[in-house]
């Protein structure tokens, strides 16, 4: 068993310090008075958190799909600092988590391939340097792509090229296809590798975290496939995160094979997430439900056992929940939204 105080001792002091510059409640409302995307850039400029990737921007030029994109790479360049701070164990989880951001970035660049989007700057040099250096991802032959092939070649040596290619098989396979397939890779591999890179101690901590998320995912795919798609049972189970937690078998098997969405919402009444769901009766509410209690998961882990992974994942939890609200204030000034109407999207009052 490793001292977790020391272990972490540094890297959570230099977390607090990385906390400190997240945006507070006073700094949104702030925000939501701003009348134009030129203040909202102004603003940001002055936030230490945000300084360093705005300090070229010309506020009087600039798109806010492009800005949008600045706003996205501040995660990852949060994500690059701790990550050159950490000591080895801590690296060893941060490469797990990162497991995301890099399937969020393939993802980027299969749109283009997909002839759906350009990727503007929101894959940072930084970033890309990092994939190159730690996951085995060619991030050089990745902004060459163009096409559905050059991605797939692309990803030669790295981790994901199996699984991209086996759609091979797939007759004209769609990007939803693609990016599934992404998806369950990314979520069943960085489940599997816990056991490897992971202590017991903290092993148990990640469990909880991703084994909650994991549930609820499929709960909320469970249940958008039946409302919105009417897919048999057998279609939605080859689409689901191949991860139990506090679902078991059965368990899923039932909500897969409830008759309605009323047999669905019984079934779930009957699980060890019965308390959190015996009010609800919308998927709206369900992801309502996936965000409070996700936080709520995360926050309570970073409190009970601040020196360890916990404390990583929350930080970097909330920073992604910041660029979330600043993105959605960032659409609202767009559509010339006034501050009472963005308080109330972002749920927060002066």
């Amino acid at each position: 068993m490793i001292d977790l105080l020391n272990e972490y001792k540094a890297i959570t002091t230099k977390i607090r310090g990385m906390h400190g510059k997240l945006l507070k409640k006073k700094e949104y409302i702030e925000i939501s008075h701003l009348d134009s995307i030129r203040a909202f850039v102004s603003y940001l400029k002055q936030k230490p958190g945000y300084s360093t990737i705005l300090k070229d921007v010309d506020e009087n030029h600039i798109y806010r799909s492009y800005l949008e994109g600045l706003l996205n790479s501040a995660v990852y360049e949060d994500f690059n600092k701790l990550y050159h701070f950490a000591n080895f164990r801590q690296r060893n989880f941060l490469k797990i988590y990162g497991i995301n951001y890099e399937v969020n970035v393939l993802k980027k660049f299969l749109r283009r391939a997909f002839d759906i989007s350009e990727i503007y700057e929101e894959v940072s040099e930084e970033y890309l340097d990092y994939l190159n250096r730690h996951s085995n991802i060619n991030a050089k032959a990745l902004e060459e792509v163009k096409t559905l092939p050059e991605f797939r070649e692309s990803l030669k040596g790295s981790m994901y090229y199996q699984p991209i290619k086996q759609l091979d098989s797939v007759e004209k396979p769609s990007l939803f296809d693609y990016e599934t397939t992404l998806d369950t890779f990314a979520f069943t591999t960085i489940w599997r590798e816990k056991n490897k890179l992971l202590e017991k101690d903290e092993e148990k901590i990640f469990e909880r975290i991703y084994g909650t998320k994991f549930d609820l995912l499929n709960i909320i795919f469970i249940y958008r496939y039946k409302r919105y798609y009417n897919l048999p049972p057998e279609q939605i189970n080859t689409l689901l995160i191949p991860v139990n937690y506090r679902l078991s078998d059965n368990e899923i098997s039932a909500l897969l094979s409830a008759e309605d969405l009323e047999a669905f919402w019984r079934v779930l009444r009957g699980t060890k997430y019965a308390k959190y769901v015996n009010d609800l009766d919308s998927g709206l509410e369900l992801e309502k439900l996936y965000e409070d209690l996700l936080d709520k998961i995360i926050q309570s882990n970073a409190k009970n056992d601040p020196y360890s992974i916990a404390s990583i994942y929350n930080y970097l939890h909330d920073k992604e929940d910041e660029i979330d609200l600043l993105t959605t204030i960032l659409e609202a000034i767009h559509y010339d939204r006034g501050p009472l109407e963005i308080q109330k999207i972002i749920g927060m009052k002066e």
